[in-house]
């Protein structure tokens, strides 16, 4: 018989080592912790008598629900449109879904206002009156003791979801219309209304530099519809940064419109509040407060015009003693709302206004101590706070909210402090409005650079620079360059430019309408009103310095800086002598950095053939063999020598 042949047997993957089991590193458990509140969200509970209970709210932290909300996607505003009526929606995939319109007036945005002339800003504003009583803010429905907490959300919701479809439907009629981004959370809202309703007293802070932007005219309306006796007031701050005669022309024209109003300076109180801890209560105030707070009496006219003494009282910058003695002098004589029993009537003062205009500082100042907290970054105050002032005198403090208002483009709201300007993506449009309202020369004289222009011919605006020109002359100067080519790093100069912009280092204050009919000021108007804002005295002090030292050098005597900046050199400006009369710019980052012009490309390369210049006695490619050099001809004469010295040694 055969032998039997063993089965062949089949290959099988090895196995492998066994697998370890390690130690979980995420000692926190978030993932679990995720899950867990999920399941919880929507949980049963049976109570003993077996009574079923569960929840479909969902328990969200306060800082959460507190967030201010000034813009939306198309689809974040659908499913919050969604969540205000309390409706629930569910996909259908063979179902034909049409957006119509989506996100109306955001394209336009960018494009709107930057180079309107004076006839077309003004067309924009008289439409912008005529809608302007369609501005409205949401109000807190009517109820009693009897609403219940659920009945009132209810109705809250309704309300704020009919606001924003009003504010929506204006927008949709009118295309050409700009609706400023405003607050679209309504918790935020919500810390409005209980300070409204509570206080006696409704001061609207805004700021010094472009009030009307920041004062809702509808807030007065609802706080006198709340209760006729309550009283509005306008606290108008930063007034330090206005001229004496910026203030008395705004004086005027708040007198006219009958508004209640008052200017401080809640930095200044501050100031003076450190430097009395430091050097006790005897402090004098030094000179340049004296500036803001004395009466100059050889200022009391204004182009020729003697100005009223009504007018020159409101002028004055209040200060700290003095502005609770005001808040006393215009709310109610009593509370209008009676005290608990065993409670002392207090008159309590309701702070509102937009983020970073000063609220928290002027507590602080009111106080006399850090009692709020305060930062640069728009909406640090998620709460309304109440603060006791003195025995009579109750602060309630409101988070800052943007109101609805128009305005002519969005880089108004930078420009202003409203929107922040680290989560800025597009920086040409506030950055182009910074270069229309600073003069040329003053943007020189405060970063020490100079500002290369193109001409009209070959795109550019002339002796007005573009955002483009004054990031790339500030970037190189900074020696800011982006990774790779190594050109001007734009976007980081932009945040540099716009934080100096809104912190008052450039500063632009926007007269008020005209008293005869509210039509705006024209543009040669504006330039007017702000020119004594860009002098000498305004610059920081270590470049008053610097720019002193210069003119001192040149023989400038009497220094005018629209005319004589050329001429110095400091810092990284450069300028000519007295026959050019043209400055130059320290190029940074090399060529890539550089900002060419192509008519001056042509002209150097047609007249001046790079440099080379003709000779009367030898034709110019003769030159250099005549006189020695040329590569070629320096090294055969070198190996020429070479030659003669190895002859040389050896005949010795």
């Amino acid at each position: 018989m055969p032998p039997n042949k063993e089965p062949v047997k089949k290959w099988k993957a090895p196995l492998g080592p066994k697998p370890i089991k390690r130690k979980n590193k995420n000692t926190i458990g978030l993932g679990k912790a995720i899950q867990n509140a999920r399941s919880k969200e929507n949980a049963i509970e049976y109570l003993p008598d077996g009574e079923m209970r569960f929840t479909v709210d969902k328990h969200e932290a306060n800082w959460v629900k507190l967030r201010s909300v000034t813009q939306e996607s198309a689809l974040d505003a659908f499913l919050n449109t969604a969540e205000l009526a309390d409706k629930d929606f569910t996909a259908d995939r063979h179902s034909n879904v049409k957006i119509i319109r989506m996100n109306a007036g955001d394209d336009t945005a960018t494009s709107q206002g930057f180079t309107l002339t004076n006839e077309q800003r003004a067309t924009m504003n008289a439409k912008q009156r005529t809608h302007l009583k369609d501005l409205i803010v949401p109000r807190r429905p009517n109820w009693d003791e009897k609403t219940s907490r659920f009945e009132l959300g209810r109705l809250e919701k309704d309300g704020f979801l009919d606001w924003r479809r009003k504010l929506a439907a204006l927008q949709e009629d009118n295309e050409d219309l700009l609706l400023t981004p405003f607050e679209r959370n309504i918790e935020v809202w919500r810390q409005l209304w209980r300070v409204i309703e509570r206080s006696d007293l409704v001061v609207q802070i805004v700021d010094a530099r472009d009030p009307l932007l920041f004062r809702s005219i509808d807030l007065e309306r609802y706080v006198k519809e709340l209760d006729d006796r309550k009283q509005n007031m306008l606290l108008v701050n930063k007034a330090d940064l206005l001229t004496r005669n910026q203030r008395i022309i705004w004086s005027k024209y708040f007198i006219s419109r009958g508004i209640s109003f008052s200017f401080f300076s809640a930095r200044i109180a501050n100031e003076i509040l450190e430097m009395k801890k430091e050097l006790g209560e005897d402090y004098v105030h030094n000179e340049d407060e004296k500036q803001h707070y004395e009466e100059e009496e050889e200022q009391d006219e204004l182009d020729g015009e003697k100005v009223d003494q009504e007018v020159l009282e409101k002028t004055k910058i209040l200060e700290i003693h003095q502005l609770e003695e005001l808040f006393l002098a215009n709310a109610p004589r009593e509370p209008l709302i009676q005290p608990r029993p065993g409670q002392e009537p207090l008159i309590q003062i309701g702070l509102v206004g937009y983020p970073n205009v000063g609220k928290s500082s002027t507590i602080n100042a009111l106080i006399g101590s850090k009692k709020v907290s305060v930062s640069s970054i728009p909406g640090k105050t998620k709460h309304f706070q109440t603060i006791r002032l003195s025995s009579r005198v109750m602060l309630c403090d409101c988070p800052g909210l943007v109101f609805p208002n128009f305005a002519y483009n969005k880089g108004e709201l930078v420009c202003n402090g409203v929107l922040p300007i680290d989560q800025l993506r597009e920086y040409i449009g506030p950055c182009t409005l910074v270069v229309e309202r600073i003069p040329k020369f003053y943007l020189e004289a405060v970063y020490g650079i100079h500002i290369e222009t193109r001409s009209k011919e070959d795109g550019g605006h002339g002796e007005t620079p573009t955002a483009q020109e004054l990031l790339v002359a500030y970037a190189r100067a900074r020696g800011y360059m982006t990774q790779g080519f190594g050109s001007a790093d734009q976007s980081r100069a932009s945040r540099y430019i716009l934080k100096d912009y809104v912190n008052g280092k450039l500063l632009y204050v926007n007269p008020p309408p005209h008293l005869e009919d509210d039509t705006p000021y024209t543009k040669e108007e504006c330039d007017e009103f702000n020119k004594d804002l860009y002098t000498f005295k305004r610059l920081p002090e270590t470049r008053r310095h610097q720019i002193a030292e210069a003119a001192k050098h040149k023989g400038i005597v009497k220094l005018d800086l629209a005319r004589d900046l050329r001429l110095l050199t400091f810092s990284s400006h450069i300028g000519g002598d007295g026959n050019t009369l043209q400055a130059k710019s320290v190029n940074h980052g090399g060529q890539q950095a550089a900002l060419y012009n192509a008519a001056d490309d042509l002209d150097r390369e047609f007249f001046k053939m790079n440099l080379v210049e003709g000779q009367l006695t030898n034709p110019f490619h003769r030159s250099s063999v005549a006189n020695g050099g040329g590569k070629k001809h320096n090294k055969s004469n070198k190996k020429g020598k070479k030659k003669a010295a190895k002859s040389r040694v050896s005949e010795y």
